[in-house]
């Protein structure tokens, strides 16, 4: 940041207005004292030389603390600038990687699917089974949301069938198919151009090869593929940001080429950006931007295509205004974050005007001894100066402390927002995960006789395991017949429990209120047997076969670790000084970061101003929790796409950050 503030000084000044003005003030006032020494000078030869002299030396003194000022204002805007705009790079990649995550283990598990391999196995199809499959790909569109094309595909290019009937696919020579065949991998990832989807620019695609069963050979049969909202991602994404900001938000590939930008008339697809470093300056179509780039962390091990969120600043004069939150409207006396180098500034320029006032008063006495009289306005007006100055220096200290704590509470709520964000993102994956396994076919043929019927039974315990294996985030996963008894899990754990009635806490009454497949139901958050008595989540659906309940499926949430994660990949640029809780609006913890001070099932006394806070609200202030002061931002749970939205389950939980009140 040094390197980069001593190269394009006069550049970073024009940005911050407020920087600029305060020098262009200063050196109004300079240019007026020079002035008025001047007339002093000429006009009242009887002064002495010495006060002349004492007064050129308080204004050298004004100057260096002038250079001094200018140069921490511009640094401390230019690194709170800096902050924000790592922040929401970061927040650009990390996001929708996280979500791809997710659709490397759908496309693994779909592939597996028993109707789409019998329907691949078969070398002609009636209309009626053409129908049936179309219409078990829309109910799995139906329940993850974020695909907007499914396609099955035979070994020699055929498309068998499609989810957008609108857009059908007459050529299949991208090469990635050969590839898919190869079955080299489990899946198959890429963010391109593709035939799979000629109607768009841009795709994002997942493929997998469908094998036939064991016993018929494992070959391959054909493949799937998942086409990925990417586009409808990002836009939703950069509008949460702050879209209709002077910045320009862009997704890079890995080697810098923008795939989806907020601003395409300013940033298009496919523009090559050249990033040498975290935050540099560049040129592009004949304007220049302050450009910050932040590489994906991961996620899961899960890298992605290796893609970079940026965030590009033109180089034009910057609206420096923060919301001002009720809550830090008196907080500045009592925050202890300001920078000490700007109360040096402060406390200097005090000193220096007290010289200058008592330089004016022994020039009063001297003009007075040697009869000077026509300099002592020369004298009021350099004092008049000097306090000028003065309130300069303390204006811009102010403001930029009152800056830099409108930015300290703004990050707090950015992250706060960002950690419930990820979480109502994660959780909708487990709503739409519990659905959807509920309409496997073998869950529904076996699971009626799965209790009288060993082999019956060692098939679904199977498959339950193969699901777990793929998504990891469950400890386990289990099937209940309509009597809430445990036919059969993942984990053998729950060996002895099979044949008993599910644990109450589990919430598996709840299926028999569910009518329709895209209903579901969740525990409370509560201490679970199957949890090892510890809080978390259980996921229900109901089994049914044309309208008649043969049981559920319960998935239990790994949430301690998971949340601690989510909270953790949140907090993790701060450098050990930040915490991070999920909290219900009654105070109980569900999750908390690497530090805080507090535990699951705590209870947590916080304000009414937060917890009363509606769906979506966000905020920050100076609060006090268990007897210690705390800088903390706040962001209460609005769901994502149709999660805690549209679907009757209601689920409030609150996202804080914080800091302890302390100085450096």
């Amino acid at each position: 940041m040094e390197a980069l503030l001593r190269q394009n000084k006069n550049n970073l000044i024009g940005l911050f207005q407020s920087v600029n003005r305060h020098k262009i003030n200063l050196g109004s006032l300079n240019t007026w004292w020079d002035k008025v020494a001047l007339i002093g000078k000429i006009n009242s030869l009887n002064v002495p030389q010495s006060l002349l002299m004492n007064m050129l030396e308080t204004k050298a003194e004004f100057a260096e603390l002038q250079a001094t000022l200018i140069e921490n204002l511009l640094a401390e805007q230019l690194e709170q600038q800096h902050r924000r705009n790592k922040a929401i790079a970061q927040v650009i990649v990390d996001i929708p990687n996280r979500n791809l995550f997710e659709r490397t283990a759908d496309v693994g598990f779909l592939a597996t699917d028993a109707d789409l391999i019998a329907f691949l196995s078969k070398s002609s199809y009636s209309d009626t089974e053409q129908q049936d499959m179309h219409a078990r790909l829309q109910a799995y569109a139906a329940k993850y949301s974020v695909y907007d094309d499914i396609l099955l595909i035979d070994t020699k290019g055929q498309v068998k069938a499609q989810l957008d009937m609108l857009h059908p696919v007459k050529n299949t020579d991208d090469p990635v198919i050969a590839e898919v065949f190869q079955g080299k991998q489990d899946y198959y990832e890429i963010c391109r151009y593709s035939c799979l989807r000629p109607n768009k620019s841009l795709s994002s695609l997942f493929l997998a090869p469908v094998r036939a069963a064991e016993r018929d050979g494992g070959g391959i049969l054909g493949l799937l593929c998942l086409s990925f909202k990417l586009e409808d991602e990002m836009v939703v994404l950069f509008n949460d940001l702050g879209s209709s900001s002077e910045s320009v938000f862009a997704l890079l590939d890995n080697a810098g080429r923008v795939l989806i930008s907020s601003q395409p008339e300013r940033l298009s697809k496919d523009t090559l950006l050249t990033l040498n470093d975290e935050t540099q300056m560049l040129t592009l179509n004949h304007h220049r931007y302050l450009v910050t780039r932040a590489k994906t962390r991961g996620y899961q091990g899960y890298m992605g295509l290796g893609w970079q969120g940026c965030v590009l600043l033109p180089l034009v004069p910057v609206n420096e205004k923060r919301d001002v939150l009720p809550a830090t409207e008196k907080a500045g006396e009592r925050w202890k974050g300001f920078s000490p180098a700007l109360k040096g500034i402060q406390r200097r320029s005090k000193i220096v005007t007290d010289d200058l006032n008592l330089v004016v008063l022994n020039g009063r006495i001297a003009a007075a001894r040697s009869d000077a009289d026509e300099f002592i306005p020369i004298l009021e007006e350099i004092r008049n100066i000097g306090r000028q100055m003065q309130s300069i220096f303390s204006d811009s200290v102010e403001q930029l402390m009152s800056t830099a704590l409108s930015t300290h509470f703004n990050d707090l709520r950015f992250d706060a927002a960002l950690a419930i964000d990820i979480m109502d993102r994660n959780l909708y994956e487990r709503a739409n995960d519990c659905r959807w396994w509920a309409l496997t076919t073998k869950f529904i043929e076996l699971l009626p006789i799965a209790l009288h019927s060993e082999p019956s039974q060692q098939t679904l315990t199977a498959i339950l395991k193969y699901i777990n294996g793929l998504y990891t985030v469950y400890t386990g996963v289990y099937l209940y017949d309509e009597q809430g008894r445990m036919v059969a899990a993942s984990n053998t754990d729950f060996n002895k429990q099979i044949g008993q009635t599910a644990d109450v806490t589990s919430n598996w009454q709840g299926v028999k209120n569910i009518h329709t497949p895209q209903q579901y139901c969740v525990s409370q958050f509560v201490p679970g047997t199957y949890y090892h008595g510890q809080h978390t989540y259980v996921y229900n659906a109901a089994i049914q076969h044309q309208g008649t309940l043969l049981g559920g499926i319960g998935l239990i949430f790994d949430s301690a670790p998971q949340f601690r994660d989510m909270l953790n990949d949140v907090v993790t640029g701060s450098k050990g000084k930040r915490i991070a809780a999920y909290v219900e609006r009654s105070g109980k913890v569900i999750g908390v970061s690497k530090g805080a001070p507090w535990k699951v099932g705590d209870a947590l006394a916080l304000p009414a101003s937060v917890t009363g806070q509606p769906n979506g609200a966000q905020g920050a202030g100076l609060f006090e929790l268990a007897g210690k002061e705390y800088t903390l931002g706040y962001a209460v749970s609005k769901g994502y796409r149709e999660y805690k939205v549209s679907d009757d389950y209601k689920n409030d939980v609150i996202a804080i950050v914080a800091e302890v009140n302390a100085g450096d």
